[in-house]
Formats: C-alpha cells, sequence, structure tokens
C-alpha cells in the first residue's frame, strides 16, 4: 500500500473513532462505512488496472452509486444525524426550515473524496477556464427561481447563518458534488461512448435531480438543470474543489438574498 493510501485510510480511520466515541454512529454504523470504503477502495483499484473485468467496474460504479443514494436518503441504520434547527423561520413568507448534521451524508461524500476523485486541475486553472460559466449558471439559477416563484428577494442576515454555512459547505454540497460530478458523472465521461463527456453530464443532472423528489416536480426539474450546470463547470474544469465552491456560493446567494428556503 502506498504511503499517501495509508494517511488516508489513518484520516478515516480516526474521523469514524471519533464518531463512535461522540455516538454520531453506532457498530452497525461503523460497519456499514466499513463496507461502503471496501467497495470503494475495490473499484479504485480495478480503475487503475485495466486487466481487470470491466463489467466488474462498471457494474460496482453502479453498486456504489446506489449505495450512496440509500446513505442520502438516510436510510440505514446506525447513524444519529444530529437536529441543529427544528422548523425555524428564516423568511417570514417561506416554509419553516429543518436543519441536520447529516454524518452519514458527508462520511460517504468524504470516502468518495479521499479515494477516487481526483483533485484535478490546479483551482487558479480551473477558475479561468470556468470561471464566467459559473457567473452564469448562478445567475440563471437564481433567475429560474424567480420565475418558478420558489423565492423573491429577502435581503437579510440570519442569526444563525455560520452554523448553516459550515453545514451547507461540508455536510451538503461537497457530498453531492463528490457523488454526482466527481464521482458518478466523471465515470460515465471515460465510457468508450461517442459523446460520451455530453452523456455524463446530462445522465449525472438527472440523477441528481431524481434525488429531489420530495421536493414535488418542479423542483426536480429545477434540480436536474442545476445539474446540468454544475455539470459543464466540471467537465469544463476538471477540478472538484471548484463545483463545491460554486454550488456553495449560490446558496449562499439564495439565503443572504432571497427567500429561505422556499415560498409557502
Amino acid at each position: 500500500m502506498k504511503r499517501k493510501e495509508s494517511v488516508k485510510l489513518l484520516i478515516l480511520f480516526s474521523i469514524l473513532i471519533v464518531c463512535l466515541i461522540s455516538h454520531l454512529i453506532s457498530i452497525i454504523g461503523f460497519l456499514i462505512i466499513l463496507a461502503f470504503t471496501a467497495l470503494v477502495y475495490l473499484y479504485d483499484m480495478l480503475e487503475k488496472n485495466e486487466k481487470y473485468s470491466r463489467f466488474l467496474y462498471h457494474t460496482l460504479a453502479l453498486v456504489i452509486l446506489a449505495f450512496s443514494v440509500v446513505i442520502f436518503q438516510h436510510l440505514l441504520p446506525g447513524f444519529n444525524n444530529v437536529l441543529i434547527f427544528d422548523k425555524i423561520q428564516v423568511s417570514k413568507d417561506a416554509v419553516p426550515f429543518t436543519m441536520y448534521f447529516n454524518i452519514d451524508k458527508t462520511l460517504a461524500g468524504l470516502i468518495l473524496l479521499l479515494f477516487v476523485v481526483p483533485q484535478g486541475d490546479r483551482f487558479k486553472s480551473a477558475l479561468k477556464k470556468s470561471g464566467s460559466l459559473v457567473v452564469m449558471a448562478i445567475l440563471l439559477l437564481m433567475g429560474l427561481t424567480l420565475l418558478f416563484n420558489f423565492v423573491k428577494i429577502d435581503v437579510k442576515f440570519h442569526q444563525y447563518f455560520i452554523i448553516w454555512a459550515i453545514n451547507n459547505l461540508l455536510f451538503v454540497v461537497m457530498a453531492e458534488e463528490v457523488l454526482f460530478r466527481g464521482f458518478f458523472q466523471r465515470h460515465l465521461s471515460l465510457l468508450n461512448i461517442k459523446n460520451s463527456g455530453i452523456i455524463a453530464v446530462f445522465v449525472a443532472a438527472l440523477s441528481f435531480g431524481a434525488l429531489h423528489w420530495l421536493g414535488g416536480l418542479l423542483y426536480v426539474v429545477y434540480a436536474s438543470i442545476a445539474g446540468v450546470m454544475y455539470g459543464w463547470i466540471y467537465q469544463r474544469s476538471k477540478n472538484i474543489a471548484l463545483n463545491i465552491i460554486s454550488h456553495f456560493v449560490l446558496n449562499l446567494i439564495h439565503i443572504i438574498f432571497f427567500t429561505y428556503p422556499f415560498l409557502k
């Protein structure tokens, strides 16, 4: 095992021990995360060595995607996600907002980030390539929220803003971008088929949209469009950090300047 991989495993194991001690996960949760890590590690091994079956490699990618979605939907036992806000009113005319520190989703995203998502191009270079696209995506997506009547202008600075920002960046955006862009879209883009890059953007975007089914059909459509824009940024920049920051900045603009989370 290479020294770099050993360091990554040590980081992950240390985090899991802290989670166990602080009762964020139980033994069952610990075993689930170990199983997920084993699958991701095997995927990484298959990707780096083409002598292994490509069918197994692609099948494993689908298994990891499905496993991740189940974790993201909080359907597995053994995780004690912490309730932070319980139906608070961020905007006067908005639906109440509830927020958890979702340790299950974050651990899954972290494992993918550590073991299979490449760092990609330098951030400065990626920003130069895709900066204008990021601005366009933010303008388009916030424009659509107004058009779909999800929000209206509501400038504010909420007293719990810092806690929200930490959660949104580390427990929400990081995990979503790592799974749908850094892992799934990237895997599809490497397929030996015509226009794999374009296909990858749209398939990953539709999958991302479907994850937001609880918000209703119109919200699924909106999330899918957002997924296309985030996918386009990743396809051009090849830098997952830029994607995470772009997604977070959009959410930041949303909570500061518009109704949050959305109108009643």
